[in-house]
């Protein structure tokens, strides 16, 4: 009995498919992945800045640091924020500064803090991404956000426990 030709040729182009699969598969998994990751970090940089802006609202009327930082800590609860990953700073109205990496330069000290002063809150964190290829050629990205505003109530300390 004779085959048709048809039928060799089916199993073979199945055989291929599969082999294209097989070969495709591995980079198709990879982009995906890739794209869980940046959604991952967008969200990290989303709620880092929420988190700082957050904060800063509150430092505009409290000048309590401890307080300020619990605020962003709670903010940023998703990420596993810690009180050290949050800098606290308060700089003269007319400084150009707009970051705490130099503490002494248009300091705005508490005991000469007046209303347009302003609150500068700095979030950072590092981001590890999760997809392991990724991960081999950035094992952490440095995640800031900064948020600065104009003090708007200056907090009297030693008269009362708490600011609104």
């Amino acid at each position: 009995m004779i085959r048709p030709t048809g039928t060799r040729s089916r199993r073979r182009a199945r055989g291929q498919a599969l082999v294209e699969f097989a070969l495709a598969l591995p980079l198709i998994v990879l982009a995906v992945l890739g794209l869980l990751d940046l959604g991952r970090g967008i969200f990290a940089y989303n709620t880092m800045s929420q988190s700082a802006r957050q904060a800063n609202r509150s430092a505009i009327v409290d000048q309590d640091t401890d307080r300020v930082k619990a605020v962003a800590v709670a903010n940023a609860a998703t990420l596993g924020l810690a009180p050290a990953n949050v800098t606290v700073c308060f700089k003269t109205s007319n400084t150009t500064l707009r970051d705490c990496s130099n503490p002494t330069a248009d300091n705005c000290p508490a005991s000469s803090r007046v209303v347009g002063c302003l609150a500068i809150v700095r979030v950072q964190m590092a981001y590890a991404p999760l997809t392991p290829v990724i991960s081999v050629f950035w094992s952490s990205i440095s995640v800031s956000s900064t948020s600065a505003m104009p003090i708007e109530y200056v907090c009297p300390f030693g008269t009362q426990t708490t600011c609104p």
